[in-house]
């Protein structure tokens, strides 16, 4: 029974672990800004995003020369370039999904080898009947309502994320220079148009400047927006934080009762032959 219990033991912590894994995961996620830099540096505009925010945004002093509507369409690509090459550099994201369904997938394979042990120490105490009084009932390892519990959180906050992504109206705004340079941010975190008026061009630096200000407050209102509609739906990360806090309390919960239950079925085992009954 060493060897049985000693499996489950293992099986038990690495359970732990994960669930602490996520918890932190999560955590990171939510965070979202890592220390990376991301950028576009030909054209007429050199962008330098780090954390997802525009660091600096160089206007070449030729490219003042450019009607403001050409200029204005160089601008989003160039910082969404920057963008993508900052996101690259950044620890991947988890999708919810695609998480959830792994759980389920192995949530059958761990419920069989909780099984195995089960009737593993069920053997064991059949065979030390034979000399020994020993607990008729076995105490069972049962993971898979946590496995479901954890699952059907992860599936809710991926239907929330993917409801968020598919809102098309969704959109964040910021202007600078007195309203002279304007930006839109849609989801996910990128540039759709920036309208700069001619007022605007007369002095490259002020302008990389005004620029750099208007795409962060567009990026800082859409972020806004997408933490509201999350907090609405209960997938906002302090949520998400709390939910699988709970999850993982619940967890340990079950596994101290089911330790409980091993420590009182090894109490009930006596020394000596089996009463007649």
């Amino acid at each position: 029974m060493a060897s049985e219990a000693a499996w489950a033991g293992v099986l038990l912590l690495g359970f732990g672990v994960s669930s602490t894994l996520l918890i932190v995961s999560d955590h990171h996620v939510g965070a979202g800004r890592d220390d990376t830099r991301g950028r576009k540096a030909d054209g007429p505009v050199h962008v330098v995003v780090a954390g997802g925010r525009v660091v600096s945004c160089h206007v070449r002093p030729r490219a003042l020369a450019l009607p403001p509507e050409e200029l204005a369409g160089h601008v989003p690509a160039a910082v969404n370039e920057a963008l993508d090459d900052d996101q690259a550099g950044r620890s991947p994201v988890i999708d919810p999904l695609a998480l959830a369904g792994q759980f389920r997938e192995i949530r059958d394979d761990v419920a069989a080898r909780a099984d195995d042990i089960t009737a593993a120490i069920q053997a064991s105490a059949s065979r030390l009947r034979q000399e020994a009084e020993v607990p008729f009932e076995v105490p069972a390892l049962d993971l898979g309502p946590a496995f479901d519990r954890l699952a059907e959180t992860l599936e809710a906050i991926g239907r929330a994320t993917a409801a968020e992504r598919a809102t098309a109206e969704a959109t964040g705004e910021g202007a600078a220079a007195g309203g002279l340079v304007h930006a839109v941010c849609r989801p996910v975190g990128r540039v759709a148009s920036v309208t700069i008026r001619p007022r605007a061009m007369r002095d490259s630096a002020r302008l990389g400047e005004a620029l750099t200000t208007a795409v962060n407050r567009a990026l800082d209102d859409l972020e806004a927006g997408v933490r509201k509609r999350r907090q609405a739906a209960g997938a906002d990360p302090e949520q998400i934080s709390a939910r699988l806090a709970d999850l993982r309390d619940l967890g340990v919960e079950d596994l101290r009762a089911f330790g409980r239950a091993m420590n009182d079925f090894m109490g009930g085992i006596k020394a000596g032959p089996r009463p007649n009954r």
